[in-house]
């Protein structure tokens, strides 16, 4: 399943990949560069973000040089954070794959393989 998400993060403009429960605690994260601050430190605001998010399925926010692609799961959400020109097409084709696995595999087996995955 890393494999899946490494794969999205190696598309050309792919700046990071999150993966949070529905209640918003965060499974795996993995940015290409250094990231400002600790997600999990601003939990307060992350929290109502995950919340807001309720009933969606998937939504692509554009902003003047990034967007960020936000896809449900069962299990949770799936963010990618990409500049402009990033192949959108060949993103959503990856979450697809990457979910569509992901609903093949049990919860536990979820459960180790993001407990076991590493910051970078």
């Amino acid at each position: 399943m890393e494999d899946s998400l490494l794969d999205i993060l190696r598309i050309q403009n792919v700046k990071g990949v999150i993966f949070s429960s529905l209640d918003g605690d965060i499974l795996y994260e993995r940015f290409v560069e250094q990231w400002r601050f600790n997600l999990n430190e601003k939990k307060v605001w992350w929290g109502l973000f995950i919340h807001s998010l309720n009933g969606i399925m998937r939504v692509e926010m554009v902003y003047d040089t990034d967007r960020l692609f936000i896809r449900q799961a069962k299990e949770g959400y799936l963010f990618v954070l990409a500049s402009n020109s990033a192949p959108m097409a060949m993103i959503r084709l990856q979450c697809d794959l990457f979910l569509s696995k992901m609903e093949k595999s049990t919860k536990k087996g979820l459960n180790i393989l993001f407990s076991r995955t590493k910051k970078v």
